[in-house]
């Protein structure tokens, strides 16, 4: 009948995941392949994949992974490639501080394959546990429901209940929620959501809510998507994270600079410790300027009398206002507004300096 998928040859199916093995320099032993229902169904003992962009030689050591492939609805050029992971898991390394054992839950993903780019076109993920724990020093680190979506349209990324521990498990974080989401708008541009809930950190500032939307109206979707769809496929080489963040960010000031157009903040939303704040704010992409950028954000304040008590005055500030004048400068700045607000209007200007009000908060770099 036309229309319907074949079903997948494995000997086809095996080349395919050599292929994609080999470019991540991925090794691993076959136990059985054998068709399933449609698709060509693998399993595989002693995989190692290499972890090389972060510091020290570590991999990450798993078997019982289970893979099924099978042709994607889009085409014969793509391969549609799922993953099922095992509960437990590796990383090992020569430094023993830098290894982990690896606890997982449902663990499991799909993997959207070009087979004539030999390159990951789109990846969703799913686990409902994750957990790290590093054997000597105890330190820990784990979330539930994590969901990655790397698609067409969208890159997604989602979480719950994460906290991280130092040394003999002391709670250095925590955090109930986070989801962030980019996506193209209307006219093509590029969107960013981002919000958490009920994040813990050691501190005075805890910014336990956070709710960020933004337009950057510079950045088409499509090249957007280009530079998104580079930092996976770095990810996927080992490259070191910190470094693909990076990248993703420079291109993306890049591509933003050569229209010069802003990036609009619609709506800022910051929740710490009955403090509460909310703006609006516009930055614009500049070559010579000290962080690449110049820009205003208006900026509404509730609770500042509580930040007035551990900071203090300018002309009587606490200790932890001495340590850092600046602050007590701006928190001066502010004006009343409604409903009890004090009201800032802070400006990034070319040279690095920040005002609030009109006065000067801080000083551009090399002043």
């Amino acid at each position: 009948m036309p229309g319907l998928a074949s079903a997948m040859d494995v000997t086809k199916a095996r080349q395919i995941l050599q292929k994609m093995m080999a470019r991540y320099d991925v090794t691993a032993t076959e136990v059985t392949a054998a068709a399933h229902d449609g698709s060509a169904r693998f399993e595989y003992d002693n995989v190692h994949v290499p972890l090389g962009g972060y510091e020290g030689d570590r991999d990450l050591v798993m078997s019982t992974v289970q893979i099924d492939v099978k042709d994607d609805k889009r085409g014969p050029r793509y391969i549609s490639i799922d993953v099922n992971l095992p509960k437990q898991a590796q990383i090992t390394a020569r430094e023993t501080i830098n290894q982990r054992n690896l606890t997982l839950h449902n663990a499991r993903g799909t993997v959207t394959w070009d087979t004539k780019t030999n390159a990951p076109e789109g990846f969703t993920g799913l686990a409902n546990f994750l957990g790290a724990d590093e054997p000597v020093s105890r330190q820990q680190s784990m979330l539930s429901d994590l969901k990655i979506s790397w698609l067409q349209r969208k890159v997604d990324l989602a979480w719950r209940d994460a906290e991280w521990t130092g040394p003999n498990r002391e709670k250095r974080g925590a955090m109930k929620s986070a989801e962030l989401t980019i996506y193209p708008d209307k006219d093509g541009t590029t969107r960013l959501d981002y919000a958490h809930d009920g994040m813990w950190l050691p501190g005075l500032f805890q910014p336990r809510t956070v709710r960020l939307s933004g337009d950057a109206t510079g950045i088409q979707w499509i090249r957007a998507r280009s530079i998104l769809q580079q930092g996976l496929t770095d990810l996927l080489s080992g490259i070191r994270p910190a470094l693909v963040r990076n990248n993703i960010a420079n291109a993306l000031w890049y591509e933003a600079l050569k229209t010069g157009k802003p990036i609009e903040i619609e709506n800022l939303y910051v929740e710490s410790r009955n403090l509460e704040a909310a703006g609006t704010g516009q930055f614009v992409p500049q070559e010579k300027a000290a962080y690449g950028f110049k820009g205003l954000l208006d900026l509404d304040l509730v609770g500042r009398d509580q930040l007035e008590y551990l900071l203090g005055t300018p002309k009587s500030p606490t200790i932890l206002g001495a340590l850092f004048p600046p602050a007590v400068d701006g928190l001066a700045a502010g004006k009343p507004g409604k409903q009890g607000m004090s009201t800032y209007k802070l400006q990034l200007l070319s040279d690095g300096s920040i005002t609030a009000n009109g006065l000067t908060i801080m000083n551009g770099r090399g002043r």
